[in-house]
């Protein structure tokens, strides 16, 4: 069974002096000084209890067998962790995490999705468990980072070991670069019915491993704990209707203001629900956005903006699903 994405083919990996990177990367990626390993022993006070963190940077060929060995380190029962650029005006980075599931379960996603995880250079994913407490994360740059308690040092620096992967100091492996230099690209082909994008890949992950916004949803707060009060925000909504055919279906696109995304969340199922004639599903997405940036059928919007309330809602039919449409069908 053929996965539901396809990987370009067009794109040349970039390698420079031995080191390849991931697809995703044109140009101006981290390479560090030499390529090896470094650990950080945090005490008490900054983390509640003594914990090591392990970066390790390889060439691309290693990513792959490297995690699989690492993951061995997981328990049974694991949460998932998604870090996506974010479109969201007051924040740069969304995180997702998920509540633990059976390792199965968030391997059998990871297997299929894999190809994507190592080569897309905007997304960064994981897995964390608390008992024992290990973390292992693969992060945009494709380095891989290893949060451990010291009990576990030994058998993380034993895979190491066995990989030839060497300590290095940790402004080695950690070489700071100029973010303006990198060029990334996509990895994905678009080909209609397959999934073309991150948007895409976080509904599937999202639903496999439970995911969920890593931010308080009753409170607007922005990238530095700060609550910037009401808001403009844009949300992308999947509905459905019943249908002579079978099952139509849809995307709703509403602009609203709200205090907090629980608060936008409840206008954009009370709007659909006002419809009679759509059913809500799914928000796929949910953002703020900034006031100059708002369409120009909002033009005549002013500020301060003031109270939780729906400015427009439109719903693009998509297309007609003959019946047997599947177990999503409610």
């Amino acid at each position: 069974m053929q996965p539901p994405y396809r990987l370009r083919t067009d794109l040349a990996r970039v390698v420079e002096g031995g080191f390849a990177y991931p697809l995703g990367i044109e140009r101006g990626g981290m390479r560090p000084r030499k390529p090896g390993w470094s650990r950080i022993s945090w005490n008490a006070e900054v983390t509640g209890a003594q914990t090591l963190t392990y970066t390790i940077v390889v060439s691309h060929e290693l990513v792959r067998p490297l995690l699989y060995e690492l993951m061995r380190l997981l328990p049974m029962r694991v949460g998932g962790i998604l870090e996506l650029g974010s479109r969201d005006a007051f924040r740069e980075v969304d995180v997702f995490i998920g509540p633990p599931v059976d390792r199965e379960q968030f391997r059998a996603a990871w297997d299929v999705f894999e190809p994507i995880l190592l080569e897309d250079a905007t997304l960064g994913v994981g897995a964390s468990s608390e008992m024992p407490f290990v973390e292992v994360f693969l992060d945009p740059d494709k380095r891989i980072l290893v949060h451990v308690d010291p009990e576990a040092s030994g058998k993380v620096q034993g895979i190491l070991r066995r990989f030839g992967i060497h300590r290095r100091e940790d402004d080695e492996v950690q070489s700071p670069r100029s973010v303006s230099s990198l060029v990334v690209r996509p990895v994905l082909r678009q080909i209609p019915g397959c999934l073309c994008d991150t948007d895409h890949l976080l509904i599937e992950l999202r639903a496999a491993w439970e995911l969920q916004l890593d931010d308080d949803p009753t409170r607007n707060l922005d990238a530095r704990g700060r609550d910037i009060g009401c808001t403009l925000w844009h949300g992308i909504v999947w509905v459905d209707q019943e249908d002579p055919a079978g099952r139509r279906f849809g995307q709703a696109h509403i602009w609203g203001t709200a205090t907090s995304r629980r608060a936008m969340q409840h206008l954009v199922e009370q709007r659909i629900g006002e419809t009679f004639e759509w059913e809500f599903r799914e928000i796929l997405t949910l953002d703020r956005v900034a006031f100059d940036d708002r369409p120009k059928e909002l033009d005549a919007l002013e500020v301060p903006l003031n109270g939780n309330q729906v400015l427009s809602c439109a719903i693009d039919a998509i297309g007609t699903t003959p019946d047997g449409w599947g177990e999503r069908d409610g």
